[in-house]
């Protein structure tokens, strides 16, 4: 099952494989650079609106890292989808390859920016003034877990969706704004130094707990996300 999902998602991902790549070079190179002038701030309670960017950062990472021809995007009057989920979805592969692939294209493309933005965070020294090695370790795993949890959302949005008008997707972007604010202020309110400093002061306390619960997170996050795609492939009209 896996096996051919892996096959198909790597002639996907050869695709425009060097569009991949330099977007992934790009990103990272712009993140770090972010980071390296920003950090100091962030420590030091640099606001509600560096949170919101670094959530943004994590979360969302795959949403930039994909070519455009490939992304989630309209194709008719009110449907959005993957252009390329519905060119496959013609062809006879199985629907569990067919979700399953969208997950390792997620993989390909998130893992090794996630991996060599916190390589990069190493050097950073106002993090290794407040990070320990284990509180480091513990660290890249919460947020890179964050990431692959909240990201997946992206592959599992490929199958498409139908009556997307424009003010459903404000209605949407209102929606997910306030319950990122939501998600946020308790940080604010209980620990006055935001989700940043929040997740070092956890890491550096508990790392072994927190990689494993980090760890377990992202596991169970994708399996709930692909069975999300799988019964919602049963759903949707591939007809457009």
């Amino acid at each position: 099952m896996w096996k051919e999902a892996t096959r198909l998602a790597l002639f996907e991902w050869k695709i425009e494989w060097f569009k991949r790549l330099f977007l992934q070079c790009l990103l990272t190179y712009g993140l770090l650079m972010f980071s390296f002038g920003m950090m100091e701030g962030v420590l030091d309670g640099g606001g509600i609106g560096l949170d919101y960017f670094y959530l943004a950062m994590f979360g969302l990472i795959y949403g930039w890292l994909v070519p455009r021809s490939f992304q989630y995007q309209k194709i008719s009057a009110e449907t959005y989808a993957s252009p390329i989920f519905f060119m496959l979805h013609k062809l006879p592969i199985a629907n569990h390859v067919l979700v399953r692939s969208r997950f390792i294209i997620f993989y390909l493309n998130a893992i090794p920016v996630l991996t060599l933005l916190f390589i990069g965070f190493t050097f950073i020294p106002e993090l290794q003034q407040v990070l320990s090695t284990n509180g480091f370790v513990a660290f890249a795993a919460i947020w890179m877990s964050f990431g692959l949890s909240v990201g997946a959302l992206f592959p599992a949005s490929d199958l498409g969706d139908r009556g997307i008008t424009n003010m459903k997707l404000v209605a949407i972007t209102i929606g997910l704004i306030i319950a990122i604010t939501l998600a946020i202020l308790p940080s604010y309110i209980f620990y006055d130094d935001g989700i940043m400093n929040l997740s070092i002061e956890i890491a550096n306390r508990w790392p072994f707990i927190s990689i494993a619960i980090a760890v377990f997170t992202a596991i169970i996050a994708n399996k709930l996300w692909i069975n999300y795609a799988m019964s919602k492939m049963k759903q949707v009209d591939f007809d457009i």
